[in-house]
């Protein structure tokens, strides 16, 4: 009887001490970033047993907590606000835009919450998980050597993003909690992720935007590596399948003329095709672009943020 007594006053205390001590984990910490306009906050969140991951969240200037704000979760996130502390000295300039189209009334008020990314682990984390499933088991064994690092990690990626970090963003911040309040944003790699997070977690996400979605899927380098057949036609059979209803959801997807993005035509086209068979045509909900003579950069991206930002989020 005894033991049983203990064991409910253990079981009480590690009740209530759990959320405390979760909570400690998720510590606000000094910004390395600065904005211009708007204000800036950055926390570090337990990502796994051993690791944890910063975000940047960013309320745009007389943020006011008793108003419902929609969100934009975007990926690589220490690329967003600050070009005096990214690897190219270049950004997105989210503060600049967001608080601008927001003042001006043009969209409806939203927050942005930047993730940073992984770099050892950013294929492994964005890398379509499921539409390895359809690929060669071979070349999968292959990549997960050479350039995932020992193993996919996307849909853990995206599990941790609506199991830690949304309740958490949705805790401190007055945003709203229905699908159509939350939004994936990312390029390149990180645009490749939204996609796909929107056929994994469509009861989560009511849209996303994909800037120079990077439609060969790999490195580069390794593009030669017969990239359409192993790995781009594998991932849009998954998507053929998976992709959610085109009434339900936003998707904005572009790709540029320079660069990298130079080399992306055929892949990009594959992509269109899969999305017109599965019923997705321009219009309100579904657009496509091609910006001529525009690069694969964050200069690039800060210049035509504002488009999908609209899209996404213009009042009705």
């Amino acid at each position: 009887m005894h033991q049983s007594k203990q064991f409910l006053v253990n079981l009480f205390i590690f009740t209530c001490l759990s959320p405390l001590l979760f909570a400690q984990k998720m510590r606000e910490i000094p910004n390395d970033q600065k904005v211009s306009a708007g204000k800036l906050t950055s926390y570090r969140l337990p990502f796994n047993d051993t690791n944890t991951r910063e975000v940047a969240i960013w309320v745009p200037t007389n943020y006011d907590p008793k108003k419902s704000y929609a969100t934009i979760y975007m990926h690589d996130g220490q690329m967003l606000y600050d070009s005096t502390v990214t690897w190219n000295k270049k950004e997105w300039r989210v503060d600049e835009t967001s608080d601008s189209l927001i003042s001006n009334g043009i969209t409806r008020p939203f927050i942005v919450v930047g993730i940073y990314n992984d770099p050892p682990n950013r294929y492994a984390e964005f890398f379509p998980q499921q539409s390895s499933g359809y690929m060669d088991s071979a070349y999968v064994s292959q990549l997960t050597k050479t350039l995932w690092n020992g193993e996919l990690r996307a849909d853990f990626y995206l599990s941790w993003m609506t199991e830690t970090l949304i309740p958490f963003v949705e805790s401190q911040f007055n945003v709203g909690r229905k699908r159509e309040d939350r939004f994936l944003m990312g390029s390149s790699m990180g645009g490749l992720i939204s996609l796909y997070g929107l056929t994994q977690k469509p009861k989560v996400f009511g849209g996303a935007a994909c800037l120079s979605i990077h439609t060969p899927m790999i490195n580069f380098q390794m593009m030669g590596d017969d990239a359409m057949n192993q790995l781009v036609l594998p991932f849009n059979r998954y998507l053929s399948k998976e992709l959610p209803s085109p009434k339900k959801v936003k998707l904005y997807i572009d790709r540029g003329t320079e660069t990298l993005d130079a080399y992306y035509g055929p892949y990009h086209e594959v992509l269109m095709n899969t999305l017109e068979r599965r019923g997705y045509n321009v219009g309100p909900k579904y657009i496509s672009l091609v910006w001529d003579k525009t690069a694969h950069d964050e200069v690039s991206w800060a210049n035509r943020l504002a488009f999908p930002m609209k899209f996404l989020l213009m009042k009705d």
